[in-house]
């Protein structure tokens, strides 16, 4: 295997024996200037066809949190049948961490679909049973079972987009984006893994808007915190929620925006925005 480039001490950009990109974990991978060839037997853990925005990603998230991802992932395609892509590894990763996140601040939600997802995704359920019971063990942290569902959607969406080719709603998103630039006036990096993970919460929130299915838990006191703790924020998120609702002809509830302003939040965590 032949390092081309570095992403940190433990995470290597290489090519295989016939060319291919691949990315690889392995203890003090990185502490060598590439290119150089190393052994597979230093080699922990290889991902094929990692798409390029998600490598910028590995660096914010434990790696540890990752492996535990690609345990998941690989128990995963042992109870389906439809194929999903090893990019679901990371983009999983990002949840699971993110998750954790709000379970250690209190910021809990209930899924008012829980139940229908239940009965008609029963093996995606138990791949998040599964993910919950890796994540106490690994890593001590008792997450609440509705996070169980929560993965169980985020198997359900990998599924459908590497089935179906869903094409995601970009001209939506597109809008979306361009209100969020005016509003904070800076540009936002679409080529960054930061925005590859705004898009995809979007694509799942218009899905949600069409399919009828938006989250509906009201959580009144939340709502009020992160209003008046992130004014810009949410000020940012009302012009977003007015657009998403003209646009597609529906009322997004307290709980979706919520969510709004928790992603525009993030967004904006590593772009260049006064909140």
């Amino acid at each position: 295997m032949r390092v081309i480039k570095n992403i940190n001490n433990n995470v290597s950009l290489c090519l295989d024996s016939k060319g291919n990109e691949v990315v690889a974990f392995g203890k003090g991978l990185g502490f060598t200037k590439p290119p150089y060839d190393i052994p597979l037997s230093r080699i922990e853990r290889t991902f094929y066809n990692v798409n390029p925005m998600y490598i910028d990603m590995i660096n914010s998230i434990p790696e540890e949190i990752i492996f535990i991802a690609s345990k998941i992932v690989d128990y995963a395609r042992t109870k389906l049948e439809n194929p999903i892509s090893s990019n679901i590894v990371f983009t999983l990763a990002d949840h699971i961490y993110f998750a954790i996140q709000r379970f250690e601040k209190n910021m809990n939600f209930q899924l008012p679909i829980e139940q229908e997802i239940q009965h008609l995704f029963e093996n995606e359920v138990e791949i998040g049973k599964y993910a919950l019971k890796m994540i106490k063990q690994e890593l001590k942290t008792y997450l609440p079972k509705v996070e169980a569902v929560s993965i169980a959607l985020h198997i359900i969406n990998a599924e459908a987009m590497e089935t179906n080719k869903e094409k995601i709603e970009s001209d939506y998103i597109r809008e979306i984006t361009g209100i969020i630039e005016e509003y904070f006036e800076f540009k936002i990096n679409q080529d960054s893994f930061n925005y590859a993970r705004f898009v995809t919460h979007m694509y799942y929130l218009i899905k949600r808007v069409k399919t009828n299915t938006l989250f509906r838990d009201e959580n009144k006191i939340l709502y009020e915190s992160l209003k008046s703790g992130y004014e810009r924020i949410y000020e940012c998120s009302l012009l977003v929620k007015n657009y998403i609702e003209n646009s597609l002809e529906c009322e997004l509830s307290d709980e979706e925006c919520i969510y709004l302003m928790l992603h525009i939040n993030r967004l904006c965590e590593r772009e260049d925005c006064d909140q």
